[in-house]
């Protein structure tokens, strides 16, 4: 397969804490994560999802820039960036900030001895996302504050003591500056219980904490500088066991290789090509990196709007859209702030930080908050091809739904250009998700309305969704019809009515989420009927109605504030004279591994060091939720490099089931599966990676059975219920309800709920050489019943199992029978073939796998 102004594979040199890494076979595959944990064990960058939703493997990414001649800091989801993008960076770690062994960093120390971590597992991702703030603004606003941790999740201490940590290092006051009854709310909290005896609100002391210094922090490698400014921007190109990595530093080259590779897609910041590849199992055999393409990162002013280079990431726009907004007049800047609105709860600042502002746009995900307000703001992409360049607006590549091929795959995506708005033209962009910040939208949409002018007559009319469909979707009909009527509530009425009417979503009628959907899209529509009402009354006052006191609501927005809260608890200066030293009561301590929780230094069970000749375990589970096993093909997955076997039922030495109550729990299924997820066999290989891309391989035949149950009303349909049915009774029920004047009826549904706790499952497995005795590393809150399970399968005494429990990465109920049956595997794995065998699963398979906490039913009649 040629590859154009390509020489041969490049060695790979980037910085870790201060540390200069050569790598010689760097792999286009390998995350950072990995390459953190595995190669370089370090260890307190933390695996929690995989798909940069948590923010638990946050690092610090710095860059040179030579031009500017200045130093970018920016956080960053390790379990997304490629190694081969790190060419020339240096990347700072939890380990790289502070430790136990030299200093500790005032972010570290805050952390813990504010009581901000419990489990600790997402604690050394927070500690990277509030130190890249402070290396970037040392003295920085709640708001900034906030934005840093969007990305961030905390299952089990919750926010609050995080944010009490984070506000030390906010110089500004975090009052709500009302002054209510002329007193400030923050005084009035501390004065609060000042009557009350015996009560105490503090939770700390804040002249314990050492003070942030700038100045101590780590340099940026001055080789690194060198290298930026001295040596020769060259292509770089990086060969893996399966993947191709190509890094173009000019136009002409990267259409090139565009023309000889049409489907290798162009990779900036990973976000969208990553997950693609690892969760779906999409495959691309070369990968092409324009990020350091002049032309792709232009920022250009013109008469009538701004340019952007399609590799600017999301970060930079939203900076560059900022500072446009207060030098332009508001009149010409309506597109700008509809655009940064969107752009301000877009991801986590991880994502943002990388993502790049073209790959939002050409991916034409139907979830993407920018497509919709950038289409009807009538923005235009600039593409290139070799020998051609052409401009097409937005809204063109959504013109003919999801097979559209307005573009074709020689040709990428140069730069966008964003329009001034005029006068008479308005701009809304509008989301709704399942949380504010760092989650993908349900439904989400861009309008823009241009008047006749100094009337509210219609000239030109703009609609586009995101989030109902497969793709952006535009409502054309209703635009034209609505094209010459007056901005009043008849037109809003008909547009309603035309806008349902027009755009069909899939789904059965009464669908709930449909539904919704629906009233999402008409609400949006009548909040921009709002808003630029508002605006045209605000223009000319006298010509145009108020809107109702009650609606006024509809336009304000949910600021964004530091949270404030005050904690209450009994004094231990009142409490006994002969109160010991040790006694924690009254006395708010700090968690014992607080420190190494904020370090990364407390070790987890996917921390421990390698044993000599361990195997890496990934379960074959179950695609069908009731069918009889005809047959299990191994022998794909036994040919794939670094196997070394596969276990299945057979290989179980004794029970292959145990009993939390009147229904088995089976380790291997072997007969016949009973839901989707259950394990089937599982494969051990040399490595990770081997043993997932073996386990992928190996095929099996189902014969489906009957009935298939999938939800709690299936169930009682079916008269599928867990025995014993408990039952309690008195007098006669019916009897009573025939005398009574009233009855009140009805039925309470309550979805089930995944445990997610931020580490997944986790086993190591160890035999000990004699009698079965094995050592089993484990994550759970029961090790006694881990115990029983592990030797019950065995077949052994429950004395030959140790069970080894340090700490659990959260857990929530999660963490008992099923991480009983994932070891049972890890064990029997361990028994047949000798070696050690380590189990942690994916996020998606312990999603599958693990189940969650069941939906209920519950009808009632009074």
């Amino acid at each position: 397969m040629p590859l154009p102004g390509a020489a041969a594979a490049e060695e790979l040199i980037f910085y870790v804490n201060g540390r200069k890494i050569i790598e010689k076979n760097a792999d286009p595959e390998q995350m950072l994560l990995s390459y953190l944990r595995k190669r370089l064990r370090l260890t307190g960058t933390k695996y929690g999802c995989g798909g940069g939703g948590c923010g638990a493997c946050t690092v610090m990414i710095s860059t040179y820039e030579p031009a500017s001649k200045k130093i970018r800091h920016y956080s960053a989801n390790a379990c997304l960036l490629p190694i081969c993008s790190l060419y020339g960076a240096a990347v700072t770690t939890v380990e790289g900030v502070g430790s136990t062994k030299t200093r500790i960093h005032p972010v570290q120390e805050r952390l813990a001895k504010c009581h901000g971590s419990q489990c600790g597992f997402c604690t050394p991702g927070m500690v990277m996302s509030i130190y890249t703030l402070l290396r970037n603004h040392p003295e920085p606003t709640s708001e900034q504050m906030t934005a840093a941790l969007a990305g961030n999740l905390c299952r089990c201490t919750g926010y609050r003591p995080i944010l009490d940590a984070c506000k030390t290092f906010c110089k500004e006051s975090v009052c709500c500056q009302r002054k209510v009854n002329g007193k400030c709310c923050l005084d009035q909290e501390d004065n609060l219980f000042d009557n009350e005896e015996k009560v105490s609100t503090s939770l700390f002391s804040t002249d314990e904490f050492q003070p942030l210094d700038p100045t101590q922090e780590l340099i940026f490698p001055p080789e690194l500088m060198r290298m930026a400014e001295n040596q020769p921007k060259r292509t770089l190109l990086f060969r893996g066991e399966r993947v191709t990595w190509i890094s173009p530093v000019s136009l002409d080259e990267l259409l090139d290789l565009k023309a000889a590779h049409p489907e290798a897609p162009l990779v900036v910041g990973n976000t969208g090509v990553g997950p693609e590849m690892k969760f779906r199992g999409v495959f691309h055999p070369v990968l092409i990196a324009p990020a350091r393409i002049p032309e792709l990162n232009v920022l250009k002013y013109t008469d009538d709007g701004l340019t952007l280079g399609a590799a600017c990431s999301l970060s930079r726009v939203k900076d560059i859209l900022t500072d446009a907004i207060a030098e332009f007049p508001e009149e010409k800047t309506r597109v700008f702030r509809a655009v940064l609105q969107q752009l301000r709860t877009l991801g986590g600042e991880q994502i943002r930080n990388v993502a790049s502002f073209g790959g939002n746009i050409i991916s034409r995900k139907s979830t993407s908050d920018l497509n919709p307000v950038l289409a009807a703001s009538n923005c235009v992409l600039n593409l290139a091809s070799r020998g051609q360049k052409r401009q097409i607006p937005v809204g063109d590549i959504f013109a003919d739904g999801v097979g559209n091929n307005t573009i074709t795959p020689e040709e990428i995506l140069v730069s966008i250009h964003i329009p001034h708005s005029r006068k008479g033209e308005y701009v809304s962009a509008f989301r709704q998700a399942p949380r504010r910040e760092n989650a993908l939208p349900i439904t989400n949409a861009g309008m823009r309305v241009l008047f006749e002018e100094g009337t509210d007559i219609v000239k030109d009319l703009s609609i586009f969704y995101g989030g109902a469909v497969l793709t952006t979707v535009c409502p054309k009909q209703t635009c034209w019809t609505l094209i010459g009527r007056h901005w009043n509530e008849q037109m809003l009425d008909e547009a309603c009515r035309l806008i349902l009417k027009e755009i069909a979503l899939p789904g059965l009628a009464g669908d709930e989420n449909i539904d919704y959907k629906k009233t999402l899209m008409v609400s949006f529509f009548y909040r921009f009927f709002l808003e630029v009402s508002q605006s045209l009354k605000t223009m000319d006052p006298c010509h145009y109605p108020d809107i109702p006191v009650e609606y006024r609501s509809v336009l304000q927005d949910f600021k964004t504030r530091m949270p404030q809260s005050i904690q209450i608890y009994q004094a231990s200066d009142f409490i006994l004279t002969f109160q010991s030293p040790q006694d924690p009561i009254g006395r708010p301590v700090m968690h014992q591994s607080g420190i190494k929780h904020a370090t990364g230094e407390a070790v987890y069970i996917d921390d421990l060091p390698s044993v000599d000749g361990e195997l890496f375990l990934a379960t074959v589970t179950s695609t069908r939720a009731h069918a009889k096993i005809v047959s299990i093909d191994t022998s794909e997955a036994l040919k794939e490099a670094g196997v070394f076997d596969v276990i299945t039922a057979h290989d179980v030495p004794a029970a292959n089931e145990f009993y939390s109550s009147d229904e088995p729990e089976i380790i291997f299924a072997r007969n016949k599966v009973i839901c989707v997820g259950q394990i089937v066999c599982a494969v051990v290989a040399d490595s990770d990676v081997h043993a997932k891309k073996a386990a992928a391989k190996v095929k099996i035949e189902y014969e489906m059975l009957e009935p298939v149950i999938l939800t709690v009303e299936e169930a009682i349909k079916h008269n599928s219920f867990f025995e014993p049915k408990r039952k309690l009774e008195q007098g006669n029920v019916d009897e009573a309800f025939e005398t009574v004047d009233n009855i009140i009826e009805g039925q309470i549904c309550i979805g089930g709920q995944k445990h997610f706790y931020m580490e997944t499952q986790s086993i190591l497995a160890v035999p000990k050489g004699e009698d079965k005795e094995m050592d089993v590393y484990v994550s759970t809150q029961h090790p006694a019943i881990i115990q029983e399970i592990v030797a019950a399968s065995l077949g052994v005494p429950a004395n030959r199992i140790m069970c080894h429990v340090k700490r659990v990465g959260g857990a929530f109920g999660g963490k008992i029978l099923k991480t009983g049956l994932l070891a049972s595997v890890a064990a029997v794995a361990a028994n047949k073939t000798g070696r050690a065998v380590r189990l942690i699963l994916s996020r998606e398979d312990d999603m599958v796998i693990t189940g969650g906490r069941h939906p209920f039913i519950a009808k009632y009649k009074v």
